[in-house]
């Protein structure tokens, strides 16, 4: 289908990227998608693109020097599904005709953004009761945005894109894509239905288990899952349930995120030295680190271009 939304970025420089030239410079390259790199003066965006008959995919990565505003229009109202890895947060949400921005941040930011075709996501929606009353908006009040609850599930979207990406070359893209855009909905409306079956104490550990995971991602405190059990006062078995339905993801998952995400920022916009951030990202060991940081990055951290440092050499 054809793209709803137009970004406006001023590249000051900008290039094709082929599937061997996108493999090299990507953390996430998409064999069936249309893919360029812009500069622009807050960083360097590589954008990647997919068009199916029910969505087109937008999936960006930008590394940032500075906070920045990414400005978009939208030519047609448009519903829209935005999974930000970064924050592993998916929320599916309704915009009319219009102006609007999306703010990122300093450092890394990775995320996709699907443009859904209107009138098969109402189809869909009908047999969905709690998005019905979502998608009427188009009848009821067309010129409002509107969203949806957000929740962590982006981790879970990114790695089932990879994986329909794989299966393209057995299967048709209008297959593949069918069964992805499909679990993006149906693992977002479980979602959903979910979140009013969990009472408010759940909910409030559910918080208190994000803002621990922040505080402490870099402390042993995080991998000592007794103790966290008896932190939040749950069995250990809960606690797992509690940091699956808060993250999408295990714990331990959600640590190593944290973690890397927080490794790469400080490479990519400091010049402290490599052993240094391990220790600020929880690893004491600088060669573990750096196996580890490869093993999630696909580079290791000498191999990231550290434009501060450059910058102080100059």
């Amino acid at each position: 289908m054809q793209a709803y939304i137009q970004f406006h970025l001023a590249a000051i420089q900008s290039e094709v990227l082929t599937p061997g030239t996108l493999s090299n410079q990507s953390k996430m390259p998409l064999r069936i998608a249309m893919a360029q790199k812009l500069i622009t003066q807050e960083g360097a965006y590589i954008i990647q693109s997919v068009s199916h008959y029910l969505a087109h995919l937008k999936l960006f990565e930008a590394v940032l020097n500075a906070d920045a505003s990414l400005k978009y229009t939208i030519a047609e109202p448009a519903f829209l599904l935005f999974a930000d890895l970064s924050r592993n947060s998916c929320q599916l949400c309704y915009r009319p005709a219009g102006e609007y921005e999306l703010q990122l941040l300093l450092g890394m930011n990775q995320f996709l953004i699907a443009s859904l075709r209107t009138d098969w996501l109402i189809y869909k929606c009908q047999h969905l009761a709690v998005l019905s009353s979502f998608t009427s908006s188009l009848e009821r009040a067309a010129d409002q945005p509107k969203d949806l609850p957000a929740f962590g599930m982006a981790a879970s979207l990114f790695r089932s894109l990879k994986m329909m990406d794989n299966r393209i070359k057995d299967m048709g893209m209008d297959s593949e894509g069918y069964v992805f855009i499909n679990e993006c909905i149906n693992k977002y409306y479980h979602r959903l239905i979910g979140s009013d079956t969990i009472n408010a104490y759940y909910q409030e550990k559910g918080r208190a288990l994000v803002a621990f995971v922040k505080e402490n991602f870099a402390t042993p405190l995080v991998d000592d899952m007794p103790a966290l059990a008896s932190r939040f006062m749950v069995s250990e078995r809960t606690l797992a349930r509690l940091a699956k339905l808060t993250f999408g993801i295990p714990l331990h998952e959600q640590v190593i995120n944290t973690r890397m995400t927080f490794a790469y920022n400080q490479l990519v916009t400091t010049a402290k030295p490599i052993y240094e951030i391990a220790a600020l990202s929880g690893y004491q060991d600088p060669h573990y680190f750096s196996k580890a940081f490869k093993k999630y990055h696909g580079i290791s951290p000498k191999a990231v271009e550290r434009p501060v440092k450059l910058l102080l050499a100059i």
